[in-house]
């Protein structure tokens, strides 16, 4: 309901699909706006509990993000259950700024944000990115937000662009207009370029690559330089952009996977990585 603070969390809600994986679909500027929310509890709650709770509050999280369960009988009235959490996940105009609960839903039933899943929901954004570009998806809200804040006359409606819902303008209650959330018919198509099965197989591959080059980072990260360690970031970041920019067929996608695996070839050889798995390093410069 906070547009500075929605331009975080909407990565997550971007996703149309709607699985496991959506769970870790998380904005690395979240962390960055979570702390307002957390700061009340210091005065009230011993930090070894808050740190035991904290992590049990994101692991409940994670197997709600499913549409392979239904409804659970008397624990849809206490708990986010799935169906719940379906609801807080769609675009559909009735899902729109409810059940907000992380591991109760007692508070939504409590404030009136409450609403029990019905029509089937369609998920991701009012109005869809369509790009699996991962910096435009982060950093895209915020240039809206940029752009809308000087476009807007008016000090107060400056702060109002920031602070207010992300439906706001002059003139308009606080979330905006309802009848301007973009009517849902059923029909809406996830985005999904169609791109030949070879390039499928090669995304898939290379990506087994990065997973593994995170891997091994996290594990040796203590022992590494900030400047290996910057350079290893980096390059999980251009190889995320540069698989998007596959799966979309875009015309200059190429262009970047060749810089992008030059760019592994010179910082594999100068030793800014390593595999996890030591008998790999051959497979991988090939």
């Amino acid at each position: 309901e906070v547009n500075i603070l929605w331009a975080a969390h909407q990565v997550h809600h971007s996703s149309e699909d709607y699985n496991l994986f959506t769970a870790l679909r998380q904005s690395v500027l979240q962390k960055y706006t979570s702390w307002m929310f957390n700061l009340p509890m210091a005065l009230f709650i011993p930090p070894s509990v808050f740190a035991v709770h904290l992590q049990f509050n994101l692991l409940y999280q994670f197997w709600i993000h499913t549409e392979v369960i239904t409804k659970l009988g008397p624990l849809e009235w206490i708990l986010n259950t799935p169906s719940h959490h379906r609801v807080h996940h769609g675009r559909n105009p009735y899902c729109i700024d409810k059940n907000y609960g992380g591991t109760l839903i007692i508070w939504d039933r409590i404030f009136g944000t409450f609403e029990a899943e019905d029509a089937k929901v369609v998920y991701g954004l009012t109005h869809p990115v369509n790009s699996f570009d991962p910096i435009m998806l982060q950093l895209r809200p915020l240039a809206h937000i940029w752009n809308t804040f000087w476009a807007t006359p008016g000090f107060c409606n400056k702060l109002s662009v920031i602070f207010k819902g992300p439906g706001w303008g002059p003139g308009k209650p606080r979330l905006g207009l309802p009848e301007e959330i973009p009517v849902i018919t059923g029909k809406e198509v996830p985005f999904n370029p169609h791109v030949p099965a070879y390039l499928n197989c090669y995304a898939l591959v290379h990506f087994a690559v990065i997973v593994d080059l995170y891997t091994e980072l996290l594990a040796s990260m203590i022992m590494l330089s900030q400047g290996t360690v910057l350079v290893r970031i980096g390059f999980i970041i251009l190889s995320l952009a540069s698989f998007g920019l596959l799966m979309e067929n875009k015309s200059k996608a190429g262009i970047l996977e060749i810089i992008r695996c030059l760019v592994f070839i010179g910082a594999y050889k100068l030793g800014y990585f390593r595999s996890h798995f030591s008998f790999l390093g051959y497979a991988y410069e090939v």
